[in-house]
This record gives C-alpha cells, sequence and structure tokens, in this order.
C-alpha cells in the first residue's frame, strides 16, 4: 500500500505544469512541492503511467462506451448517450506529455534505456490518443512553450498523417531499447519496478507492448496506405497472454485512486445512472453470451404481458401494475397509450429522426432476466421500460438493468482495471490481419477463437462467477459450446471478428470506438433523442485554441471534410472526417 501511495501521490506533479503551449513568465518555486524538473525519473514515470492510465481508461468506461452502446446513461444523459458532443479540451494530455518530456531527457542523459523505451512508448501513446480525437495538432513545435519565440507560444499544428508517422517512429525506436534479459539492465532498480504500475520493470512485457501498440496503429491507418510487410514483420512479437496485458489496478484509497463508478465516493446515485446499453444486452441475449453476468444486474421486478390481470374494472385503464413482485402489462392500455414493446427491430428501424419523438410514448420490454436501455432514447431514460419512480435525482429503475453491483460499484477489484491495451485486442488485430491475407503465424480462424477464448478467461466467468452463470439459464456453459454456435463461430467475415472484439472490450470501449469508426461495424443506430441521426467522429477543438492560436487551428478545421451530420456545427464539428477516414466511405 505504501508503494501505491507513493505513485498515486505522483499524479500531484500535473499541477505544477504548463497546461497549453504558451510560456510561463513567471515559475513560482514552492519549496513545500517537488517541480518535475528536480524529480527522479523514476517518479517521473510514475507520474506519467497513472495519469494515462486513469485518464484513458476513464475513457474507455466512460462516454466512449456510451458511443459504443456498452453501456448507457439516464440522468444527465445527453453527452453519454444521445452524442452531444461539445469542444473538448486536451491540455491535459499536453501537461502529460512535457511531464513525459523531462523524463524522456533524464533517461538520455543518464543512459536509462528502460525509461527512455517507457517515455518513447508513452509520448506515442499519448500524441496518438490525441491524433486519434482531434486529427491535426500540434507535435513536432509542440512542448516547447518555455522557449522565446512566437512560433513556440502559437505552434503550427501538424498533419494528422504526420503525427501516426511520429507515433509508429517512436514506438519503434523504443523496442530494442527493451531488448535483452532482466540482467542486462541495471537501471531497473526496485525503485523502477515498484513505479511501473503496468508491467513492474518487465522490459520483455514492454517490448511486446510497443509492437502490440504498433499493430493498433497499422490498422488504424490501414486504408490510407499498404501496411502488410509491417504487420509481417511483428506478427510473433506481440502480447501473448492475458498476463501480458497493459493494464493498471485502483488502489481504491480515494476518489481520485478508485473506479470513476463507485458508491463509495460518488455516491449510490452516481452508480446506479450508469446501466446498461439495450444494443449490447439484446447481442449478448441473442448470443447465449455467458459474459452479460459479468456485466449486468438482472432486473429485479420482472415484467409481463397479461391481460387476464386487468379484467377488474377498476383495474382496466391501467398500464401495468406489480402484484407479488411481478410487474404486469396491460396491452390494451398500453397500445391505446401508444406504447409499444421495444424489440431490435423496432430500434433499429427508428434511425436517426425517422419519427418525431411524441410518436411512441414508451418502450417496454418484457425480457425475463436481463434489459438495457436503448441509447437515445428520450434524452433523459429514467422512465425507461414504464419505471415510473425515476428521475434526476433518483435514478433508480428496478425494470433495467444496472452495472454489476458487486463488481462495478466497488472502489477497486480483480476485474477492475484501467485497461489501455490487452491480449484479446491482438487476437482479434491478427484474425483480422489473416482475414486480409497476410502471414501472421496463424489463420483467421484460430487467432479469431484465441481471441475469444482469452475475453472469457479474462472475466472468469466459469470459475469464480460459475454460480452466477449457473443462475442465467440462458447462457452456454463453456468456450467451446459458444464457439460452436452458427451465431458466433467464425465465418470468414470482418463483421464476425469485429463483434467478438466490440464485446470484448467492455469497459475498455476506445479500440472498438476506432474500429466502428474505420471499418462500419459493428452497425451501431442511433435513437431519435440524439443530437444528430449518427455516432460522432471526432473531438472538436476547444475555445482555448480557438481563441488564441486562431491561425493554426483555423488551418485545421479547414482540413476537416464536412459530413451531412454537421448540422450548425461549422467544420469544426464532431461529424467532420478529418484524413484518417477521408475518401474511406467509412463508417458511413
Amino acid at each position: 500500500m505504501k508503494n501505491f501511495n507513493r505513485i498515486w501521490v505522483g499524479m500531484l506533479m500535473l499541477a505544477l505544469l504548463t497546461f497549453s503551449c504558451q510560456k510561463f513568465e513567471v515559475l513560482n518555486k514552492d519549496p513545500n512541492n517537488l517541480n518535475p524538473s528536480d524529480a527522479a525519473p523514476d517518479y517521473l514515470m510514475a507520474s506519467v503511467l497513472t495519469s494515462t492510465a486513469m485518464d484513458y481508461g476513464n475513457l474507455g468506461s466512460g462516454i466512449i462506451s456510451g458511443a459504443v452502446q456498452h453501456s448507457a446513461q439516464d440522468a444527465w444523459s445527453s453527452t453519454y448517450s444521445n452524442y452531444d458532443w461539445g469542444t473538448s479540451d486536451w491540455s491535459g494530455i499536453y501537461g502529460r506529455l512535457r511531464n513525459n518530456q523531462v523524463l524522456l531527457q533524464k533517461a538520455q542523459a543518464n543512459n536509462l534505456k528502460f525509461q527512455q523505451g517507457v517515455a518513447l512508448v508513452m509520448r506515442a501513446f499519448n500524441f496518438g490518443y490525441i491524433a486519434d480525437f482531434w486529427g491535426d495538432a500540434p507535435y513536432t513545435a509542440a512542448l516547447k512553450g518555455d522557449l522565446d519565440g512566437a512560433a513556440n507560444q502559437y505552434p503550427a499544428f501538424d498533419s494528422q498523417e504526420t503525427i501516426y508517422n511520429g507515433v509508429i517512429a517512436d514506438l519503434k525506436a523504443a523496442v530494442p531499447l527493451f531488448a535483452g534479459t532482466a540482467s542486462s539492465h541495471p537501471e531497473i532498480t526496485p525503485a523502477t519496478q515498484s513505479s511501473d504500475v503496468f508491467y513492474k520493470g518487465d522490459n520483455e512485457k514492454w517490448a511486446r507492448l510497443a509492437n502490440s501498440l504498433l499493430l493498433r496503429y497499422y490498422l488504424r491507418i490501414s486504408a490510407k496506405r499498404d501496411v502488410k510487410a509491417d504487420v509481417e514483420a511483428i506478427a510473433s512479437k506481440v502480447l501473448t497472454s492475458n498476463g501480458d496485458d497493459f493494464t493498471m489496478s485502483f488502489p481504491g484509497i480515494d476518489g481520485n485512486t478508485s473506479y470513476q463508478k463507485n458508491t463509495a465516493f460518488g455516491g449510490a446515485s452516481n452508480f446506479k445512472r450508469n446501466k446498461m446499453s439495450a444494443t449490447l444486452v439484446t447481442k449478448l441475449i441473442d448470443l447465449k453470451d455467458p459474459r452479460l453476468v459479468i456485466m449486468a444486474e438482472p432486473i429485479v421486478i420482472r415484467s409481463i404481458v397479461d391481460a387476464s390481470k386487468f379484467t377488474a374494472a377498476a383495474d382496466a385503464a391501467k398500464i401495468s401494475m406489480v402484484v407479488g413482485g411481478i410487474r404486469y402489462i396491460n396491452p390494451t392500455a398500453a397500445a391505446a397509450a401508444n406504447i409499444t414493446q421495444f424489440n431490435q427491430s423496432t430500434y433499429s428501424a427508428d434511425r436517426g429522426w425517422a419519427k418525431p419523438i411524441d410518436a411512441v410514448k414508451s418502450f417496454y420490454d418484457t425480457t425475463p432476466v436481463y434489459v438495457g436501455i436503448p441509447i437515445s432514447y428520450f434524452g433523459e431514460t429514467f422512465n425507461y421500460n414504464l419505471n415510473g419512480t425515476g428521475g434526476q435525482a433518483n435514478s433508480n429503475n428496478d425494470f433495467v438493468s444496472y452495472l454489476r453491483v458487486d463488481i462495478y460499484s466497488k472502489n477497486s477489484g480483480n476485474l477492475l482495471k484501467q485497461r489501455l491495451a490487452s491480449y484479446n485486442e491482438v487476437c482479434f488485430d491478427l484474425a483480422e490481419a489473416a482475414l486480409k491475407g497476410w502471414s501472421v503465424g496463424g489463420t483467421a480462424e484460430t487467432w479469431y477463437n484465441k481471441g475469444v477464448k482469452s475475453s472469457f478467461d479474462l472475466w472468469t466467468v466459469f470459475s469464480s462467477y460459475q454460480s452466477s452463470v449457473n443462475g442465467y439459464a440462458g447462457c452456454v456453459k463453456s468456450a467451446d459450446a459458444y464457439l460452436a454456435q452458427s451465431s458466433v463461430a467464425y465465418n470468414s467475415t470482418l463483421s464476425r471478428i469485429i463483434e467478438q472484439k466490440w464485446i470484448a472490450s467492455w469497459q475498455a470501449s476506445v479500440e472498438s470506438y476506432m474500429d466502428w469508426r474505420r471499418t462500419g461495424l459493428p452497425t451501431l443506430n442511433v435513437g431519435y433523442a440524439a443530437k444528430r441521426a449518427a455516432i460522432p467522429l471526432r473531438f472538436a477543438y476547444n475555445n482555448t485554441e480557438l481563441q488564441s492560436n486562431v491561425a493554426s487551428t483555423t488551418a485545421a478545421i479547414n482540413k476537416l471534410e464536412e459530413s451531412s451530420y454537421i448540422g450548425s456545427d461549422g467544420k469544426n464539428s464532431p461529424w467532420s472526417k478529418f484524413w484518417l477516414l477521408q475518401g474511406t466511405g467509412k463508417p458511413w
């Protein structure tokens, strides 16, 4: 615990940094606080690693989880479930990159190869983060705000392509720095191992991570460039098991070091407003997928359509009533009130604004065990499934599935980790590469099956949670039985690979979002409360950049391609296309 405390205190150093590209005129030095330039490389490394994990990990279990429809949010749902994305601030990422720059410089000056390698990987990861979500951005002229000259204070934006080239170059440069056995790296001290919250100073795992991130980015740009030879060259040098996953555990000692949906520091209401998406729940039920029991809580009160319960004159006009712990629905009264039963085909047909908002007052779902909330259903969805007790301050809805309480309400736990890259992602990436006909050490089917099985193993659905699986009578009871189903078995299509990769990325949704954006898979529809009739593609440049670095930001915006969904946003819209998507016809 002392080591965890030491590592996480390192995050406080971020407050000392410049969080923009402009220079400080005056730097006050507080003798009670440590300046990053005075910090030991390992301490800097801890700060960079923990802050990256928290930022990127929270994105993957937060707003992007809503974007790819893993989870839904009722009460204050506009950003999360209705895609009302405003402008987004990248200053925290650049602040972290400034810390990382100091780490790299110190490591180079002292010939600390391991720390140099980590700094290059983290520079690639964080600049990749910026390019992935914003597009063009300061890169070659970034992190120089403390130098003289207006060009450093207001840097030009590099193209998204240039940043991706830099990301790939950094990852390639990092790999040889990790070469050799642990004994050939005397710079990996006990302090280094303590500060490395991902791999505890394991240089070989860092090398495999760097290659796995290369694989990720090669596929990211594969529609714009021939990367076949690049992928084939690293296919045998990537993560090899779930034990290699790029994950960080939560210490859980306060709100800043705990899983973001916990009840201890966030409150019960904060936890309850995060619920399962109908898109994911429906798919898992269709596939008899036992991972559902790890993600979701069974509904508290079942719903059954039964007209016989409403024969009494006093009950004839009631739409529903709870008797003996079961909620009965009156089909006649529901039809009269223009309330229809939810199903996936009805929801999909209602894509965009196909109907006015008041065309259907509410859906109801009589799924026996698990029920999810449709994305962008009403704007504020706490009344979904005929719930009459929800509200902004309440978020109680016993007729839909919460996230599993004994896992996701906790501060920390074995299944609660910030997951930034994983073995199952690598397996599905190699399956996609093999499907393209590339030589990657196995067939597409082999890698696909490995990806599914590694996800099952990761979520321990057939070990510590066996009793829950048995309680879900509709699910299969083994990975082999799951893969034997015609709806799951490998069928030589990219859609089958991406679908399973999407499911496996639960609580780490960023890569699924990137996959959807470049392939259009899986098919994700939006409801009629969405801000626009499609999922956004990028983060819009923040007002700080728009106002202070006008020329560079304007030049970057002018390179964006408008889509039919931008509305009144102008080019700096979450629905505009940047270089990565231009000319690909994806995702729409």
